[in-house]
């Protein structure tokens, strides 16, 4: 079912894993039914709920700076590279809405985001 959330999620937030656009699109499960309006990342290829594009711009930068690996047991390529900022994604996520500044519309307008920063 496609919701003003998701419309509005698709418009502002990009795929945790590569940083790229969101679609909607229509989702079928299984063949006896069960379809229904996703968030879809057309480079990953995933149904993805997103990451509002500051939090991802963050998350990346700290894998790169700090080489980042959540996923030792996997071998280091590029689709580890991307597990690793989607993982870093969700804990930042995670952590703005505990400290009250992000919330179902995004991150709270009063916070200036200096783009040097990110």
């Amino acid at each position: 079912m496609l919701t003003k959330t998701m419309l509005a999620r698709q418009k502002r937030c990009v795929c945790r894993f590569c940083g790229g656009d969101l679609d909607v699109r229509c989702v079928i499960f299984n063949e006896y039914g069960g379809a229904g309006a996703e968030l879809y990342c057309g480079h990953c290829n995933k149904i993805e709920y997103g990451a509002e594009p500051e939090i991802y711009k963050t998350a990346k930068s700290f894998v790169d700076e700090y080489e980042f690996n959540y996923y030792m047991d996997l071998p280091e390529d590029q689709k580890t590279y991307e597990l690793n900022i989607a993982k870093v994604c969700e804990i930042l996520t995670y952590s703005a809405r505990r400290w009250g500044i992000a919330s179902d519309k995004g991150l709270d307008e009063a916070i200036y985001f200096h783009e040097d920063n990110l």
